[in-house]
């Protein structure tokens, strides 16, 4: 930690929280500044939700990229925190928020993150099948075996998920009507579900900025940068969302129209997919919000 003048060093604990509020002359006008760094950073942000004190969390590579723009090439605690100590001037009034903790929600994420692990390792099996003779059974069984384990587990750690998260039966009536969207499957509204539990007070701007889809504009002078996401945050669903994506572009009626009329204003197909995931992201996010079904008519998409 540092509050502009001296570096400190606390435990990630209640006992160390407590040490960083002694420090503030006035905790109702102190905001900290720092990254969201998965269960590390549970414990703080419950801390400072229960004793109502204001954050700003800044994501990895948005503070990767203000180290490079202050020209900062080296990292160590105490660097990252006086970097994070100057984004503050950077810090609108909007961003400064006390934070909302639903315990469940990180439960479920926690639970989602070992599930990837689960299938990567799973594919990883697979790749490794694909390089090894076919004469060498005993080996071939053996992948196979580990492979069928796998699949096991997570089906059985999937079926968990899905009994913690809609077990509530407001969230499972938000999943419904989300699972009910074209192209939306069962595990992607689960997945998207859980993501939208974890930030319960965000709106469409924020949901899209919090999924690293708000886009990202480089131009200096005459010169004009190709237009990006920022990719700052999301990357599970961004991945989870890409064939659904192209799926609905293709049978979703209202997708597809969006997508069609961007193509024909000269949009790359890039681009054009990139900002369909938005429009279908936020769909779901305002009928999660609504619990009312998918309309291929009527259904709105909140923008903002």
């Amino acid at each position: 930690m540092y509050d502009g003048k001296k570096s400190y060093k606390f435990e990630n604990t209640e006992i160390g929280f407590q040490q960083v509020v002694s420090l503030a002359e006035e905790i109702k006008n102190t905001i900290l500044i720092f990254e969201p760094t998965g269960i590390y950073s549970y414990a703080l942000t419950e801390f400072c939700s229960k004793n109502r004190i204001s954050i700003v969390m800044v994501g990895p590579k948005e503070s990767r990229d203000f180290a490079r723009s202050l020209k900062v090439r080296s990292k160590t605690d105490k660097i990252d925190a006086k970097v994070l100590y100057r984004y503050q001037s950077h810090v609108e009034p909007e961003m400064v928020k006390i934070p909302s903790v639903n315990h469940e929600a990180m439960k479920v994420q926690e639970m989602l993150n070992v599930y990837e692990s689960i299938q990567s390792n799973k594919q990883r099996f697979k790749n490794q099948i694909e390089s090894i003779a076919k004469s060498n059974k005993d080996l071939l069984r053996t992948l196979n075996r580990l492979i069928d384990n796998l699949d096991t587990e997570a089906q059985k750690l999937f079926n968990k998920i899905e009994l913690l998260l809609l077990k509530d039966t407001e969230i499972k009536e938000s999943y419904d009507a989300v699972s009910k969207i074209p192209s939306i499957g069962q595990k992607s509204a689960l997945y998207l579900c859980a993501f939208f539990l974890k930030y319960p007070s965000a709106n469409a701007k924020e949901m899209t900025a919090l999924l690293g889809l708000d886009p990202m504009i480089k131009d200096s002078g005459t010169f004009r940068g190709k237009q990006r996401i920022s990719k700052h945050g999301g990357q599970q669903i961004r991945n989870l969302l890409y064939l659904p994506t192209l799926c609905a572009i293709q049978h979703n009626p209202r997708i597809k129209k969006f997508y069609e009329g961007l193509t024909a204003r000269a949009k790359t197909k890039k681009l054009a997919v990139i900002a369909a995931m938005r429009k279908l992201i936020l769909m779901a996010f305002s009928i999660f919000k609504s619990k009312e079904d998918y309309q291929p008519l009527l259904a709105t998409i909140e923008d903002s």
